[in-house]
C-alpha cells in the first residue's frame, strides 16, 4: 500500500494542524487517517511541535558501529541512490538511507539542500524517528511498514513544514525491515512521482540484497558440502555427461596418489583407465552398486569397490554421475568389525604359574614383537588359539583383524576359495561379485592357520607361494592382490614326522618353523590345575547363574591325579558339568563325570598289585615329573638324600 501526500491545500492543512494542536481533534476529510494516528502518537510521546531539530547526534563511534552493522545494505544501496539522485539532480533533492531504527547512515543531494539540512541536524548519526522529531516520512514509514509520502503541514513539527518527503521500508529475504530509503525536496517542487521512484529504488535494493544473500548461502552451502566431503573416508568423484571430472574429495586423491587440482577438468579415463561401469551409468541412467574394480595408478593397482549414481536434471535427463570408491582394505576392516573377527585374549588371560607355562608366555611375548611366522605346537585343548590371540594383541598389528581358520574342518574342495577367495563366475554356485578369502580379510592383521598339519598336500604348494610372494590370486582371476598378513600356524601333530611320512612339504615346514613354541599338556603343568579350577569356577558360576563357593579338596586331588587327555578344554567342560550337577554351594567328587570314579577305581586296583620295588620306582618317576626333574626337590619330597636318589635312579635305570 502506498500512502501519497494529501490533496488538501497548504492553507487547509495548516489550519487542520493548528486545530489539532489546540483541541486534539482532527479535521475529517482534510487529514489522512495515517497522519492523524501519527500526530496522536507524537503528542503522546511529548514531541515539541514548534521544534523538529535533532539535538543528540550519536557519537562518531556509535555512528560507525551502526554503519558497520549495515555495511552490506549501504554497499548495495549507494549506487542505486546515486542513480536515483541523477534523475532529480539540480531540483533541490536529497536521498537518504537509514537503518531500521531511523538512524541516518548515508545522505547525498544538491548542495543547497544539504546546507539547509544542517540547520535541523538532518545528518548521519541522527535518529529521525517519530519519538525524536515527530511525524516524518522516515520515522512514520518504519512505524506503519508501508511506503508513505508526507508534505508540508502533515509533518508534526513546524520546522519540517517546508519539506515534502517520500520513504519506503527495506526488507531482507525473510521479510524483516532492515532500513529505509527516503527522498526529500523543498515544498513546492514537483513530487507526484517521488514515492513511486523511491519504491522502485527500494525494490532494486531488495532484489540485489536477496541475490547476494542467496549467493552467500550457496557459497556457505558449497563450503559446507566441500568440508563434509573432505572428511568422508571413502573416495568421492563427480563427472559431467562428457566424462569430465568436476569434483574430487581428499580421500580419492589419496587413493590415486594425485592432487585434486590435477584431476578436476580432465577426462575420467585419463585418471582411472577403463570406465566401463561409469559409462554404463551415464548411458542407462541406472545406478551401479558395489562393483569390485582395479584402478591402475602410477604403475600400481588399487583394489576398490565402486558405487556410481546418476545425476539427473528436472527433465530426468542424465547430466553426470557421482562415484564412491572404497578401498577393499577398508571394506574388509568394516566386515571384520561387524563379524567380530577381533582377538579377545591377552597374555593376562592365560592362567598358570608353572615353570613350563611361564616359559611359553615369555617366548610368546618375544615373538609378538617380531613380524616372523610363529608355529604353535601342542595337544588339542592346550590353548593354542588363546596364545595366538595374545600374540596378536601384543604386536603392532593389534588394531588389525585376527582371522582364524581350521584347516582340518574345511572340505578339501573349498580350502582354496576359503583361503584365497574367488571372483565372479569362478565356478558353479559362486556368489555374484565374488568373495574375498581369509588372507584378504586378514590384511593388516594376523591369520591363524589352525590344524595346519591336516592341510592337503596339493594346497600346501599354494600356501607356500602366498607366504613367499605376499600376494594372493583369487580362484578364477589372473591379477594378484597384495596382502600384508602375519601368519601364525598351529597343530597337534609332529610336523617333522609328517614331513618324513611325505604328507607335509619340507619347504613349507621350514617356512612355518621360524619361531616355534610348544605348549605343554595340562598334566605337565604342576600347580596350575587348582588355579584353572578357581578361574573356571568363577566364570562358569556367573554364566550358569549359580553361587558355587569352592571345590572340595578331594575333588581337587582327583583333578590332580587325572591325566587330562583333553587338556584345559576338558577341564573347563568338566567344571561346567559339575556346576550343573551340584545342588549345593560346593563341588564334590560325586558331582564329577562318571569316568572320574572309574579312573579312581582303576588306579586303586593297579596299586594293589605293585611290588615294593615297583612302587618305589613309580614314586620316583612321579616325583621327577612333579618337580620338573629338580633332584633336590624330588629327594626332599621322598625323604631321602640326593646320593640315595641317584643310586635308586641308577638301579631302576631312570634317566635324569
Amino acid at each position: 500500500m502506498l500512502y501519497k501526500a494529501s490533496n488538501a491545500s497548504k492553507l487547509d492543512m495548516k489550519q487542520a494542524w493548528n486545530k489539532f494542536l489546540l483541541s486534539g481533534k482532527v479535521e475529517e476529510g482534510c487529514v489522512r487517517k495515517v497522519i492523524a494516528e501519527s500526530w496522536t502518537r507524537c503528542r503522546d510521546h511529548g514531541v515539541k511541535y514548534l521544534d523538529g531539530y535533532y539535538e543528540n547526534l550519536l557519537s562518531r563511534e556509535e555512528t560507525e558501529r551502526f554503519i558497520e552493522e549495515r555495511k552490506q545494505l549501504i554497499d548495495i544501496a549507494r549506487p542505486i541512490m546515486k542513480t536515483l539522485f541523477k534523475c532529480v539532480e539540480g531540483s533541490s533533492f536529497i536521498v537518504v538511507l537509514t537503518n531500521e531504527k531511523s538512524v541516518i547512515l548515508e545522505i547525498m543531494g544538491d548542495s543547497d539542500v544539504l546546507e539547509r539540512t544542517k540547520t535541523i541536524n538532518f545528518l548521519p548519526g541522527a535518529s529521525w524517528s517519530e519519538e525524536c522529531v515527530g511525524t516524518n516520512a522516515i520515522g512514520t514509514t518504519l512505524v506503519i511498514n508501508h511506503p508513505i509520502q508526507i508534505s508540508g503541514a502533515e509533518h508534526y513539527c513546524s520546522k519540517h513544514h517546508f519539506w515534502t518527503c517520500s520513504a519506503a521500508p527495506i526488507r531482507d529475504s525473510l521479510g524483516n525491515v532492515i532500513g529505509c530509503l527516503d527522498m526529500s525536496c523543498l515544498i513546492g517542487r514537483e513530487h507526484s512521482k517521488d514515492l513511486e521512484m523511491v519504491v522502485a529504488a527500494v525494490r532494486a535494493i531488495e532484489n540485489q540484497l536477496h541475490k547476494e544473500e542467496t549467493q552467500g548461502q550457496l557459497f556457505t552451502a558449497h563450503k559446507h558440502l566441500t568440508t563434509v566431503l573432505s572428511t568422508i573416508s571413502e573416495g568421492i568423484m563427480s563427472v559431467d555427461k562428457d566424462f569430465v571430472i568436476t569434483h574430487v574429495n581428499t580421500a580419492l586423491a589419496q587413493i590415486v596418489g594425485m592432487l585434486p587440482r590435477d584431476m578436476i577438468g580432465k577426462k575420467v579415463s585419463s585418471i582411472l583407465g577403463d570406465c566401463y561401469h561409469i559409462k554404463k551409468v551415464l548411458e542407462t541412467g541406472r545406478s551401479c552398486l558395489e562393483e569390485e574394480i582395479t584402478i591402475d595408478v602410477l604403475k600400481q593397482q588399487v583394489h576398490c569397490t565402486l558405487k556410481a549414481t546418476p545425476i539427473k536434471d528436472q527433465s530426468m535427463q542424465v547430466v553426470g554421475a557421482v562415484m564412491t570408491f572404497r578401498e577393499i582394505k577398508q571394506v574388509h576392516q568394516i566386515v571384520n568389525k561387524m563379524t567380530g573377527t577381533q582377538a579377545r585374549f591377552y597374555f593376562r588371560d592365560i592362567v598358570g604359574k608353572s615353570h613350563k607355562i611361564q616359559e611359553v608366555i615369555r617366548k610368546a611375548k618375544v615373538a609378538a614383537k617380531s613380524p616372523s611366522t610363529v608355529l604353535l605346537l601342542g595337544e588339542s585343548g592346550t590353548g593354542k588359539e588363546v596364545l595366538a590371540q595374545a600374540i596378536h594383541n601384543s604386536s603392532d598389528r593389534r588394531d588389525g583383524p585376527f582371522i582364524a581358520i581350521n584347516c582340518a574342518a574345511m572340505p578339501r574342495e573349498l580350502i582354496q576359495s576359503e583361503l584365497f577367495g574367488y571372483c565372479d563366475g569362478a565356478f558353479t554356485g559362486a556368489k555374484r561379485g565374488g568373495r574375498p578369502g581369509k588372507f584378504e580379510l586378514a590384511d593388516g592383521g594376523t591369520l591363524l592357520l589352525d590344524e595346519i598339519g591336516d592341510m592337503p598336500l596339493d594346497m600346501q604348494v599354494n600356501l607356500l607361494r602366498v607366504l613367499q610372494e605376499k600376494n594372493v590370486v583369487r580362484v578364477g582371476a589372473d591379477k594378484p592382490i597384495s596382502i600384508d598378513v602375519r601368519v601364525i600356524a598351529a597343530t597337534n601333530k609332529n610336523l617333522s614326522m609328517e614331513v618324513d611320512k611325505g604328507v607335509f612339504r619340507k619347504d613349507l615346514f621350514y617356512r612355518l618353523n621360524v619361531v616355534t613354541i610348544t605348549i605343554p599338556p595340562l598334566k605337565e603343568r604342576y600347580g596350575d590345575i587348582k588355579l584353572l579350577v578357581e578361574y573356571f569356577l568363577q566364570k562358569m558360576s556367573r554364566k550358569l547363574g549359580k553361587e558355587i563357593s569352592e571345590v572340595h579338596p578331594q575333588a581337587i586331588e582327583t583333578f590332580n591325579r587325572y591325566h587330562w587327555p583333553g587338556n584345559v578344554r576338558e577341564l573347563e567342560n568338566v567344571l561346567e558339568y559339575a556346576i550343573n550337577m551340584t545342588e549345593d554351594t560346593i563341588i564334590t567328587k560325586e558331582c564329577l563325570p562318571f569316568y572320574f570314579n572309574e579312573e579312581e577305581k582303576k588306579i586303586e586296583e593297579e596299586d594293589e598289585f605293585f611290588t615294593l620295588a615297583e612302587l618305589e620306582e613309580k614314586a620316583i618317576e612321579k616325583a621327577l615329573k612333579k618337580f620338573d626333574r629338580n633332584i633336590t626337590k624330588v629327594a626332599e619330597s621322598l625323604g631321602i638324600a640326593r646320593n640315595t636318589l641317584y643310586e635308586k635312579m641308577k638301579k631302576y635305570k631312570i634317566k635324569k
